[in-house]
């Protein structure tokens, strides 16, 4: 038997009224708890076009896949753009800052939360739900 929710016709009314829903979509954040910080950051979803060019940063080398990583991680925890915050950690490229701060396994966390907030990846809860 059909889903029901698949069997609805989209009206323009209803496109029209989903645009509030797709605009908080993309500008989701959640507070994420870094053991090494002792405390919580906020990771707001990253624009479109920041998470596009952190995956033409990653390469085929680990390096470039963790500093696309630490990328994405810079631009969307605004605390990480704090001029203050850059300038007492004296980094010579402000993205440093995230492998100053967070361990390698936060990094990649956080990148993943980052990807999932903004829908670029699906929430691992669901995944298994769906292979079930």
């Amino acid at each position: 038997m059909a889903n029901q929710k698949r069997d609805v016709k989209l009206t323009l009314t209803d496109l029209v009224a989903k645009k509030a829903e797709k605009e908080a979509a993309r500008t989701r954040s959640e507070d994420v708890y870094v053991e090494s910080l002792g405390g919580y950051l906020t990771v707001q979803s990253p624009p479109r076009n920041i998470f596009f060019k952190s995956v033409d940063m990653s390469g085929d080398s680990t390096e470039s896949q963790v500093y696309a990583n630490m990328f994405l991680i810079y631009n969307c925890v605004s605390l990480f753009r704090n001029s203050e915050l850059l300038a007492e950690y004296d980094v010579t490229d402000n993205v440093e800052i995230v492998e100053k701060l967070l361990e390698l396994h936060e990094i990649k966390d956080l990148a993943e939360k980052a990807m999932e907030l903004s829908g670029f990846t699906k929430p691992q809860k669901l995944d298994e739900e769906i292979k079930n």
